[in-house]
């Protein structure tokens, strides 16, 4: 590696074990494999794991809103920003639980919890409703990415069927059929944010 060592490098190649072999196998020893570096270098550069585990939660601060919120109305931004939430946290999760070890999450989130309350400030909401609407999107968020965090580990549920009506649906066709169907998780998670930014702006 020599004179490319840098802070950066460090932390790229810790973002690396975690995300591909969890947070458990991050160590210096691996850190030194994967750089082909003394640990000296690496207590240079950034110090030690826990120096690294702190570095890793800023990291992942820094990617919690990956892209300025998008649309011309502050419902449209909020959608915006939860989504690109939501891909922070699916691409990185092995970085928030780094922070949940380190009993920073707060710190993670921060960014996002700022973007989101000036998008409500701009609804016209002030307040305990700004602050209430502001933590509710986000424990939507979380709750969702947990929730298939959950489901990905979980056996396959695929060759499972139910017949919901038995003995005829007391609703309409397509609704019936629809509930038969495998959810379609993605286009769940949009219409629950929708339908509750629409409902916290609107209350």
């Amino acid at each position: 590696m020599g004179d490319r060592m840098t802070r950066d490098v460090v932390i790229d190649a810790a973002v690396a074990i975690v995300e591909s072999e969890g947070l458990e196998a991050l160590s210096m020893r691996a850190l030194c494999e994967k750089l082909d570096v003394a640990v000296t270098s690496i207590y240079w550069h950034v110090g030690n794991k826990e120096a690294i585990l702190d570095a890793l939660v800023d990291r992942m601060s820094s990617s919690i809103v990956t892209s300025k919120p998008r649309g011309r109305t502050p419902e449209q931004r909020i959608v915006s920003t939860a989504k690109s939430i939501l891909s922070a946290l699916e691409s990185h999760g092995g970085l928030v639980g780094a922070a949940h070890q380190r009993g920073r999450l707060a710190v993670v989130f921060a960014p996002a919890r700022r973007q989101l309350a000036i998008e409500f400030a701009a609804a016209g909401l002030s307040g305990v409703r700004l602050a209430e609407a502001t933590n509710a999107t986000l424990h939507y968020v979380a709750g969702h990415c947990i929730t298939m965090g959950v489901i990905s580990r979980s056996p396959d549920q695929s060759h499972t069927s139910v017949d919901l009506w038995p003995e005829g649906a007391p609703i309409d066709r397509v609704a019936a059929r629809r509930l038969q169907d495998e959810p379609d998780s993605n286009r769940l998670f949009e219409v629950g944010l929708v339908a509750l930014t629409k409902g916290l702006i609107a209350r």
